[in-house]
Parts: structure tokens; sequence; C-alpha cells
């Protein structure tokens, strides 16, 4: 359960229903999200896991990053 929804300020979803993949992306990140140059992003096919994993890190990428290589 997510006590605090600040920590999903400036991330945006988008879903792409070919692939059945929720992604999360920073706003500042949109236009070379979408022109397909944004490599790092978080995808999953379940929203909710993108919400746990941006709750728990603050939305910090550096955490990010050592949540998915340790879990």
């Amino acid at each position: 359960m997510i006590n605090n929804m600040e920590e999903l300020h400036n991330w945006l979803f988008h879903y792409n229903p070919y692939r059945k993949l929720w992604t999360a992306f920073r706003r500042e990140h949109t236009t070379p999200y979408f022109n397909g140059e944004l490599k790092n992003t978080l995808s999953s096919t379940d929203f909710k896991t993108l919400v746990e994993i941006l709750s728990k890190t603050s939305g910090d990428e550096k955490k990010i990053k050592k949540l998915l290589k340790d879990g």
C-alpha cells in the first residue's frame, strides 16, 4: 500500500496495448520517449508494480537501479 503519492510526481505512465506493457519515465523525458530515443525506462505488465517501485525508492533513479539489481 502506498502511503504517499508524492513519489509519483513528475513521472508519466504509458500503456502499449501491442506489447501489453506499462512504461514509466520522467516527465522531462517525454519527447525522447515518444521518439523512441529513451532507453532507461521502467516497464512492467502490471501498473501497480511500477507504482510500488517508485514509492519504495522515492523515484530516485539510483535507488531504483539498486532495488532492481538486488530484487
